[in-house]
């Protein structure tokens, strides 16, 4: 009976060292292993086995990194300071004609500036037949109202403001017709508009 007593506490079974420096060893090779360069051995070697597995998530992905990009650039660009005016500029018209039209005002020089509305501007302005004046006054308007002596007709000086009017970026023109109160009968107004 010995012997086969015997016989049993001679089989163990193999144990693996848990402890001592060689084991030490062991599980550090074993972590190392596990780490960023057995992973891209693993991508070289079976490549479709990391592949994308799903487009609409690879997608969604792509779309957050670029929203995080342009979140990230957003703080790094200094925000462009919005210095439009609070009140708008006023409405240029310009009031043109041959002279001797009565269209002077009394002891005013310069523009003179309307308050129109709330926020609303509107800035009169006599055009004297100089052509300099013509021609600054052309490209600054807004609106140009021409004064036409219905005696008299159409003159020189106003086809020249249309002319110079044209070159510089035509603005809204309207005619205005004058001195019509000196018209005693209808007959002699629908001859001269003829």
């Amino acid at each position: 009976m010995e012997t086969k007593d015997r016989k049993k506490h001679r089989k163990k079974f193999y144990r693996k060292k848990n402890s001592g420096p060689k084991a030490e060893k062991k599980k550090k090779r074993h972590l190392q292993d596990l780490q960023l360069g057995d992973e891209e051995d693993a991508r070289k070697r079976n490549p479709k086995a990391f592949a994308v597995q799903s487009a609409v998530r690879m997608a969604r992905s792509f779309h957050r990194y670029k929203t995080e990009v342009k979140k990230t650039n957003k703080k790094h660009h200094i925000p462009v300071v919005d210095q439009t005016p609070l009140e708008p500029p006023p409405i240029v018209a310009v009031v043109t004609g041959p002279p001797k039209l009565e269209r002077k005002l009394t002891e005013i020089r310069g523009p003179v500036t309307i308050v129109s509305g709330k926020k609303h501007r509107l800035a009169i302005i006599e055009c004297v037949c100089d052509i300099n004046m013509m021609i600054d006054l052309a490209k600054a308007a807004d609106l140009v109202l021409m004064l036409i002596d219905a005696s008299f007709g159409s003159e020189m000086e106003t086809f020249e403001f249309l002319n110079i009017c044209q070159v510089h970026g035509f603005p809204k023109s309207m005619g205005v017709l004058t001195h019509l109160d000196s018209f005693k009968h209808n007959k002699q107004l629908k001859k001269t508009s003829d």
